[in-house]
């Protein structure tokens, strides 16, 4: 798992947090969860999904801070790197996106009000008219079938 992030990375302190909140998660979870496939494809696909993150949260935070500074002025970050990361986030967004785009229109709603706007579960509750338990619902199956589709990709 943390080769998977160091070379999707190149980050060895994200790598390495990341591996851990992978299996501080998996431990808490422990009493529910149910791996239909091996616990290696399950663990792997979960360093998968940690890098999205990570570069969804670079990404936000690079959005926030364009106008503060500019990444390639400062002499440790490589132009390659900096394109490169860029091009699998990229991708690997594209991907989500297709996903989304299969779900039925109100959970496709809640996802994108929660991913993409970063909205609260009782926000969104309140926007679409839904109670909290239900707008719960709609995340839980669309993470689950943003998984369920990176765990097949990966088995292919």
């Amino acid at each position: 798992m943390y080769t998977i992030c160091y070379n999707k990375t190149n980050d060895r302190e994200a790598s390495e947090e990341m591996v851990q909140d992978i299996f501080i998660s998996v431990w808490k979870r422990r009493n529910e969860l149910k791996i239909t496939s091996s616990m290696e494809h399950y663990l792997v696909k979960s360093a998968k999904l940690k890098v999205i993150d990570y570069y969804r949260k670079q990404y936000t935070h690079k959005q926030s801070n364009t106008t503060e500074c500019n990444l390639c002025e400062h002499p440790e970050f490589d132009g390659k790197y900096l394109q490169h990361n860029e091009a699998l986030f990229q991708l690997l967004e594209q991907d989500i996106q297709l996903i989304v785009n299969q779900l039925p229109c109100q959970c496709q709603k809640v996802y994108r009000l929660s991913r993409e706007e970063q909205m609260s579960t009782i926000e969104i509750a309140n926007s679409m008219e839904l109670s909290p338990k239900t707008v719960k619902n709609h995340l839980t199956k669309a993470l689950g079938l943003i998984r369920k589709n990176m765990v097949n990709d990966l088995s292919k």
